[in-house]
């Protein structure tokens, strides 16, 4: 899809020569330009679309599982520095549906799926729109958030949905193993931080990070007891590359199966709605891919 755009661009502005102004269309709305005016055009290679942080996680020895283990990583990459918000999602979603890539009804988003060793290609569930616990709805024709929830993230997100998502912007989901290395580097750590936790450094169960009055509820990515995190020194930062929420908030789908045998899927990181035991950055859990929750959501990784 965005080669597509490309070429049609060079196409309208190789057009647009013999004209004095030319209008480019975006995502975003339309801006009209005199030709004149014009002294470069750059165009987005699709290597990693949308308006998104990132943290970079250097190649490299990290710590995985318990009793730790050191491994290896022997390449670069990025990480979101936030789990994908309802916002973002909303952006994909409206994208995707204006592109042809998805079907809405009243109670769900489907969409097209390449296939793989365990699940055929088809037509599977992106996002559970019935479910009271999703903070998207559809009105026949335009996606909205309910308010106040624009910036937590994402849930009631299948596997699917997360993978359409990255696949969407030329993203990624990451593997466990890319997962736990953002969340760990290699400290040897329980959490992200360290060995302890408590309610300023994570959202979960009881942890005391109500939502406008809910006594347990998504938070604000990046917000822990309503207040956004900001100025971590060295020795106290919210993970090893300065990623947020991978303790607590939602788990976050990977990219990773179970097992060799397993048609399930690994979530990481734990979430609101469950102890401290789960946020562990070395606790794997698994859901099949087709399973949408309340506690359930994701970010990328790139390249």
């Amino acid at each position: 899809m965005k080669k597509l755009t490309i070429i049609l661009a060079v196409i309208c502005l190789i057009s647009a020569l013999s004209a004095t102004t030319m209008t480019v269309h975006t995502t975003s709305g339309s801006q009209e330009f005199e030709i004149s005016e014009i002294t470069s055009i750059t165009f987005d290679d699709g290597g990693g679309g949308g308006d998104f942080e990132w943290c970079d996680v250097p190649a490299g020895d990290y710590t995985y599982g318990d009793p730790a283990q050191t491994l290896n990583i022997n390449y670069d990459y990025e990480i979101m520095k936030y789990e994908v918000t309802n916002q973002q999602y909303v952006d994909y979603l409206q994208e995707a549906l204006n592109a042809g890539d998805i079907t809405v009804t009243s109670s769900t988003v489907e969409g097209y799926y390449t296939g793989d060793q365990h699940y055929s290609a088809g037509t599977y569930e992106f996002l559970d729109l019935d479910d009271s616990d999703c903070r998207i709805e559809w009105n026949g024709s335009n996606f909205s958030i309910i308010s106040g929830y624009e910036e937590h993230p994402v849930v009631e997100v299948t596997w699917f949905g997360s993978w359409a998502f990255a696949e969407h912007y030329n993203l990624r989901l990451p593997t466990e193993h890319e997962w736990e290395k953002a969340a760990r580097g290699n400290t040897g750590y329980d959490y992200p931080w360290g060995n302890s936790i408590d309610g300023s450094r994570a959202n979960y169960w009881n942890s005391g990070d109500p939502f406008e009055g809910n006594e347990v509820e998504t938070t604000p990515v990046g917000m822990y007891n309503g207040q956004t995190i900001q100025g971590f020194s060295t020795t106290d930062s919210p993970s090893p590359y300065g990623a947020y929420d991978l303790a607590g908030n939602v788990f976050n789908w990977t990219d990773s199966w179970w097992s060799d045998t397993s048609s399930g899927r690994v979530v990481r990181g734990g979430s609101w709605h469950g102890g401290t035991a789960y946020l562990r950055s070395w606790f794997r859990g698994s859901y099949g891919p087709t399973d949408s929750y309340y506690n359930i959501g994701f970010r990328c990784v790139r390249p």
